[in-house]
């Protein structure tokens, strides 16, 4: 799927199925940040691997690339904002409320309102076989590696390396899968 200076909203359809597999809920809003998108210098496109699910209520918005894997799916009201790129790889699970952002405002020249100072993007990457948790926070310039799991309401601030869980604000290394034992478990 491209979109280029388009934006819609689904409202009346349940679901809206793109391609043969992939399901996109109500509610869901693709919208491009025009005033990043400078004389058609930018264009904000979203590409869908195959079998993508992406939950009612979600937005997905900016002036950049968002790259969703095959099998990857995305929960109710996620927030994605790429200004530059977010890349989710393949079987990626996402719980719903998670936000997932490329981009910061500037606050650095105490001279200038924040609002005067533009933004600085950093790309996001999200390996495969990653499961995000409800309402987890994942910030500019960070990279997870495959197979790492994000616990519920975790601010990631930095990277996370393959096969990592991690949990809290900011989050931080619990364990490594596959090293816990059975008792840990349950």
């Amino acid at each position: 799927i491209f979109f280029s200076t388009l934006y819609f909203r689904l409202r009346y359809f349940p679901f809206v199925f793109l391609k043969p597999t992939v399901r996109i809920g109500s509610g869901v809003t693709v919208k491009p940040f025009y005033n990043l998108m400078k004389n058609g210098d930018k264009i904000f496109e979203v590409r869908l691997g195959k079998s993508v699910k992406i939950g009612q209520g979600t937005i997905l918005q900016g002036s950049g690339v968002i790259i969703f894997g095959d099998r990857s799916f995305c929960g109710e009201n996620c927030v994605f904002g790429a200004n530059s790129t977010i890349t989710i790889g393949d079987d990626v699970m996402i719980a719903s409320m998670v936000t997932i952002r490329d981009t910061n405002h500037n606050m650095f020249d105490t001279n200038l309102s924040m609002n005067k100072q533009g933004v600085s993007s950093l790309n996001v990457e999200i390996g495969d076989d990653v499961w995000l948790g409800h309402a987890v926070i994942i910030l500019p310039g960070v990279s997870i590696g495959d197979g790492a799991v994000v616990g519920a309401g975790s601010v990631v601030t930095k990277d996370i390396a393959p096969y990592s869980v991690v949990a809290g604000v900011p989050a931080k290394m619990i364990r490594i899968r596959g090293t816990e034992s059975k008792s840990d478990v349950t």
